[in-house]
């Protein structure tokens, strides 16, 4: 800071001693992409069964299944972190969850009801004749189930499932509240040290940013390379 003219202070932007620190800021990035991805793969699995469960013809299993859904899509994942990081340790006696696998604990169960709503509209997206017009074919609901629903569902929410994993990303930034070494607590710790908050918090930015814009770009490419329209 520099003191100009009527005692006023003047901050002067530099981000020089940020530079010195482009180690640490990787280490969070890989840590944070490590998190993003563990997520989105746990929370895919979950979804895909508690979307079966939503379409089920049994009463009390769609229920609970609803249910599920509904309170963690009205639930903040800041109070699931603290309940699985903080709640659960403190009433079961030897129990410990070190700030990653609490992270992806909490962050895999809040996805899992999102990714659920997904798949579920893409399994109903597909049209009715193309599921009859393969039992016609003699195939087997296994087969059914794998060459038709997967791939048309894989492919009406795939956008949606980068969308998601962009969110997932963003939202993991939450867990440097529970001191996990990611993207942000990393950066919050440079900004203690160089007391240069402003110039981390951009840098910051520009980051998820960048890697908001990467991964959508390469969601897009896949699809247009792996997922093109599929005709029974």
């Amino acid at each position: 800071m520099k003191q100009g003219k009527g005692s006023l202070f003047m901050y002067v932007i530099h981000f020089g001693e940020i530079f010195g620190y482009l180690d640490i800021l990787w280490a969070g990035m890989l840590v944070t992409f490590k998190l993003s991805v563990l997520t989105m793969l746990i929370g895919t699995i979950l979804g895909i069964f508690v979307a079966i469960a939503r379409l089920s013809k049994n009463r009390l299993v769609c229920f609970f299944s609803t249910m599920y859904v509904e309170v963690l899509r009205n639930v903040p994942v800041l109070l699931v972190l603290y309940i699985i990081y903080y709640g659960i340790p403190s009433h079961i006696k030897g129990l410990s969850f070190n700030p990653f696998w609490a992270s992806v604990i909490a962050l895999s169960v809040n996805s899992s009801a999102y990714e659920s709503e997904i798949i579920r509209g893409g399994i109903k997206g597909i049209m009715k004749e193309e599921i009859e017009a393969a039992f016609s074919l003699s195939l087997r609901k296994m087969q059914v189930f794998y060459y038709i629903i997967i791939p048309h569902a894989l492919r009406l929410i795939w956008d949606a499932l980068g969308n998601q994993l962009v969110a997932i990303i963003l939202g993991s930034s939450i867990t440097s509240i529970i001191t996990l070494g990611e993207l942000t607590y990393n950066a919050l710790e440079i900004g203690s040290r160089t007391a240069r908050h402003f110039e981390i918090f951009v840098v910051l930015l520009l980051i998820y940013v960048v890697l908001g814009f990467i991964l959508s770009s390469l969601f897009r490419l896949i699809k247009k390379l792996f997922l093109r329209p599929m005709n029974l």
